[in-house]
């Protein structure tokens, strides 16, 4: 099939709608279909399928944090064009504002994903109107219970629930990379936090956890102000990405709100590595095991410490953190989306 992928989202920006777009297109591929994806975006994307760039996006604040979306009639106009000549048109977000939208309402066969989890509130009345516009024949999905809460909320339609997924890490990397992971004692285990620099991904708790005499390496990834006790990168390689999970010890999730799937969490998992998390429900809903998992309530420090003290103490065994993550897996979840778009183009 030639499957056409959109997300509203700048690829400019990493993201986690970005990053499952792109796996499943490669999954897609290694499959024997013919995919591509269509975003907003600037910068050349290397990922190993087609991809159809709209040009600059336009940043809008929405749910704590900022979507960058490509809103012109233009962009609309060749979102539209891109995805004339699929087989099954999948659109991510479909409700949001911009060539996503246009995409979702001119696309047939149409399968569509709710990724957001939030309160509609006011918002109902635009949503559902929005909603309106799209085929009634589109097959909805959701990649979490809270994601589905908030499109049926949006929309009046009740979606299949098919989770985010992940590129399984190759497993000699993840030796190799076990091989430089600390044993308790035998030197200092790396602590990472992986997010974009804005409030809701709770960065300052992750701080704070790094000034409080813990004896352990604390590194950031995505935040670039300078801060005691951590070595802030800014954005990085996807490769220098997958080293730094495969070396860390433990991930630290202090995410205070608005979060629908714990991806991060998987892709740390799936490294090998421990997960620190604060206490949402998207989150718990992917791992609540404590063999490889503590939680800590949003925003409390001296929690999310105790939590750290308690995994470095003991780490779990990388092979129980992948098997954590083992149904998260394209060759997993792939399937499903499969499903969903068969039964798109039998409808």
């Amino acid at each position: 099939m030639r499957i056409a992928l959109v997300t509203p989202y700048s690829l400019d920006v990493p993201g986690g709608v970005g990053t499952h777009v792109l796996g499943l297109a490669r999954w897609l591929r290694d499959q024997g279909h013919d995919p591509f994806v269509v975003a907003p975006g600037d910068r050349v994307v290397d990922a190993g399928v087609p991809v159809r760039l709209l040009g600059r996006a336009t940043p809008l604040p929405f749910n704590g944090s900022t979507a960058r979306l490509a809103l012109s009639l233009s962009q609309a106009r060749a979102a539209r064009a891109a995805v004339a000549t699929a087989d099954v048109v999948h659109v991510h977000e479909p409700l949001t504002p911009g060539a996503a939208f246009a995409a979702a309402r001119s696309g047939r066969p149409l399968v569509v994903t709710h990724h957001a989890a939030f309160a509609v509130g006011a918002l109902g009345p635009v949503l559902r109107a929005r909603a309106a516009l799209l085929p009634r024949d589109r097959v909805s999905l959701a990649v979490s219970e809270a994601a589905a809460a908030t499109a049926r909320a949006a929309t009046g339609v009740t979606p299949e629930v098919v989770p985010n997924a992940i590129e399984v890490p190759d497993l000699s990397t993840q030796r190799s990379a076990s091989a430089s992971r600390p044993a308790h004692g035998a030197g200092r285990p790396m602590v990472l936090f992986l997010g974009r620099d804005e409030p809701r991904k709770g960065f300052p708790v992750f701080a704070e956890v790094a000034r409080s005499g813990v004896d352990a390496e604390f590194v950031a990834v995505g935040p670039t102000t300078p801060t005691p006790g951590v070595s802030v990168l800014g954005a990085v390689s996807d490769a220098e990405r997958a080293r730094l999970l495969s070396a860390a010890t433990v991930l630290v999730a202090p995410n205070l709100a608005g979060e629908s799937f714990g991806l991060v969490l998987v892709e740390a998992l799936a490294h090998g590595a421990a997960v620190l998390a604060s206490d949402l429900p998207a989150f718990r809903a992917v791992v609540d095991d404590p063999a490889v998992a503590r939680f800590f309530p949003p925003g409390a420090a001296t929690a999310a410490t105790a939590g750290l003290r308690e995994l470095l103490a003991t780490p779990p065994d990388p092979a129980l953190t992948r098997a954590a993550a083992a149904p998260y897996a394209w060759d997993s979840v792939g399937p499903r989306v499969l499903r969903a778009y068969e039964l798109s183009r039998s409808r």
